[in-house]
Parts: C-alpha cells; sequence; structure tokens
C-alpha cells in the first residue's frame, strides 16, 4: 500500500530496502519502519515531537490515562463497520505518534472476527522508531499527513487523534465506504492545568464540522476525571503536552505537589465521503 513519496509509484520490498520502479529506494530500519519523509518535504531539521516527549506520551498511556477515550473509539466505529462483509480491514492513523491509539483500536476491532491490517505514520522519527520497537503487529514509516504515501482507495478506516491534518488526502486514500475518524480537544480539555500555567485561560476553540466532499455522520462529546495521584501518569501527561514549555522549576514543582486530577475533555466525530455527483440518496444504495 505504501508509494514513493518522491514519484508517487508502488513501493515494493526486496529484504530490507523499498524501491518503486523509478528506483527511488528506501532502508527499512532496523527497528522495522521506513522513512517515507524525504529532506526536501521537512519543514525544520529535527521535525515532530522529540524523545522526551515521546517517551512521555508511552509512559501516560501504560497508566491507561486515555483507556475511557479508546474505549470509545472502538464503539463508534463498530457500530460503522460491517464485519460480517469483510474478511480483513485496513486501519490507518496519521499522526500515529508513538502508537499507542493504532494498537489498542486494532486489537479491539479484531475481537470482531475480522483480520485488521493496521499502519501509522508520523512526522517524528523518534515517535515511529519507539512505536515500531513496541508493536510489531502493525506497519509504521516516517512521513507526512500532507502528503500520505499511501495508494489511492487503499484504507477503510483512518484515524486522526490530535493532530493535524488534510481531508483532500484523506478522501483519495480512503475506500469508497471508508470512514475517517478524528479526535480534537473539548473545550475545557486539561482546564485545571491551564489554570494554573496562565494568567488568562483559554477555552479550546471547536473546529467547524462542515467539510467539503465529507458529511459528518456522528458528533460526540466525551469528558472524564482524569486522576494524577499515579506520579508516573502527572509525570507524563505534563511532559507530553507543549505546556510544560511554559513552566519555570518552581511552578512545575508545585504543580507536581497540587495538581491531582484534570478534565479530560474530547469532541469525537466520523466522517463518510460523499459521492462525487453529491447524491447521498445513491450512495447511501
Amino acid at each position: 500500500m505504501w508509494l514513493c513519496p518522491l514519484c508517487s509509484e508502488s513501493l515494493r520490498k526486496t529484504q530490507k530496502i523499498w524501491m518503486c520502479k523509478n528506483r527511488h529506494s528506501y532502508d527499512e530500519a532496523k527497528a522495522g519502519y521506513v522513512n517515507l519523509l524525504p529532506v526536501q518535504h521537512k519543514h525544520s531539521l529535527v521535525p515532530g515531537d522529540n524523545k522526551q516527549m515521546v517517551k512521555a506520551r508511552r509512559l501516560f498511556h501504560a497508566t491507561k490515562g486515555y483507556q475511557p477515550l479508546m474505549d470509545e473509539l472502538s464503539r463508534l466505529i463498530s457500530k460503522l463497520v460491517p464485519f460480517h462483509e469483510v474478511s480483513e480491514l485496513s486501519l490507518f492513523e496519521a499522526g500515529c505518534g508513538e502508537g499507542s491509539y493504532l494498537a489498542a483500536l486494532a486489537d479491539s476491532l479484531a475481537q470482531h472476527g475480522a483480520g485488521v491490517k493496521s499502519a501509522g505514520i508520523d512526522i517524528s522519527k523518534p515517535a515511529i522508531e519507539l512505536a515500531s520497537k513496541a508493536y510489531k503487529g502493525c506497519q509504521f514509516a516516517v512521513g507526512s499527513n500532507f502528503k500520505l504515501p499511501l495508494q489511492a482507495n487503499s484504507q477503510d478506516i483512518i484515524l486522526q487523534v490530535f493532530a493535524p491534518g488534510k481531508m483532500s488526502e484523506y478522501k483519495r486514500v480512503l475506500a469508497p465506504r471508508g470512514i475517517l475518524v478524528t479526535v480534537d480537544p473539548g473545550r475545557n480539555h486539561l482546564w485545571e492545568l491551564k489554570e494554573r500555567i496562565y494568567a488568562t485561560p483559554r477555552q479550546h476553540e471547536q473546529l467547524n464540522q462542515q467539510q467539503d466532499d465529507f458529511k459528518n455522520v456522528a458528533t460526540e462529546a466525551l469528558s472524564f476525571n482524569l486522576d494524577l495521584t499515579d506520579k508516573v501518569r502527572q509525570q507524563g501527561l505534563l511532559d507530553m503536552t507543549p505546556y510544560v514549555w511554559k513552566l519555570n522549576d518552581h511552578k512545575r514543582a508545585q504543580i507536581d505537589a497540587e495538581l491531582t486530577s484534570v478534565t479530560a475533555d474530547f469532541t469525537l466525530r466520523i466522517w463518510q465521503q460523499l459521492p462525487e455527483n453529491g447524491n447521498e440518496a445513491e450512495h447511501a444504495q
């Protein structure tokens, strides 16, 4: 399913080398991933999350801090996927980070009896390296959400959690009956933390639900109290957010001592493609 990021021809693997017919080649790393982000497509020397943030996310997810979110994603997707009609599903996460969401969702969907072929990309090389080492059942590549190195119509489910993306690219790679699942911060996400960092904290802005070529078939708000009495979870949460950059040592120590819980607030949306002629009735048939 992978495409060459330089010429968009299919890649074929021979031993540890991925190559297209134009002989652009990409070596598979020891951890098992392939780097499909050419230097000319980078906007910085080391794009994406650094090692510290990536490791913090792994520590946080190991405490199952966002397990209610993962469970709800599985429930919503399972309602829309016709498992009885397919023998294998293609699940792809755009901006997969260190892989926790992708791996959890792949395991959950597999329990319905269909095979699940899962893959993810992220612009951060440290994130993909960590994901590849931990989740051998998934394929990973370093790549950009704005130019997905994927064949057209190849994915049944695309997942985007707290990541930037390009709807026209999702439309291109989704199968005709595929679904796109997006997760964004709700208005009050991590509000108690923001109160301790900013003099005038602001709620997260909510995105426009109208998207060209897609129909929003479900929107759900999910909010729960996140217990931070577990210090591993607390430290992981602080270190994986950009808020930590705003803290001096004194303020960080104060938050470590005082912050015992925060609000986790999410907006989940499921999208389906509109037909080319815009006739939803025909599309439904």
